[in-house]
């Protein structure tokens, strides 16, 4: 993300915490902090009760794995493949707040989350350790 600072500067800055929670046989949950345009940590947490997230994206694996391989394939989440738009419903993927501040800043953010999950396309999923169908960005 640092090597992409440009990417962020233009949607200006991007201030949140939020959490990413895959669900299912063997759930994951990764909290994510950003500052101005920076991603200054991730972690992987058992629970967000600890780690105080504004939001929470969470959904099936299936649904983050679509999203990333739409990402790798395309350069980009097409429309039926972003946030917005998995969000929208909660049925593919849930927002998760306590606050409506926090959820609102998943909608203030939401191209930066969008960008940042774009380039985290690019890291491999599937533990192979290679990805060459990962956008160079």
């Amino acid at each position: 993300m640092r090597h992409e600072g440009e990417r962020f500067r233009r949607l200006g800055y991007f201030d949140t915490t939020f959490g990413v929670e895959v669900t299912g046989e063997r759930p994951r949950r990764i909290a994510l902090v950003f500052e101005v345009f920076e991603c200054v940590a991730v972690r992987e947490v058992e629970t967000f009760a600890g780690s105080p997230v504004d939001f929470i994206l969470s959904g099936p694996r299936a649904t983050w794995q679509a999203m990333l391989d739409n990402i790798r394939t395309h350069g980009g989440a097409d429309v039926a493949h972003s946030i917005n738009t998995l969000t929208h419903f909660g049925e593919s993927l849930r927002v998760i707040y306590d606050d409506p501040d926090g959820h609102d800043k998943l909608y203030r953010f939401a191209e930066s989350v969008q960008e940042f999950f774009n380039l985290a396309s690019g890291i491999p999923s599937d533990g192979s350790g290679s990805n060459a169908a990962a956008p160079t960005t």
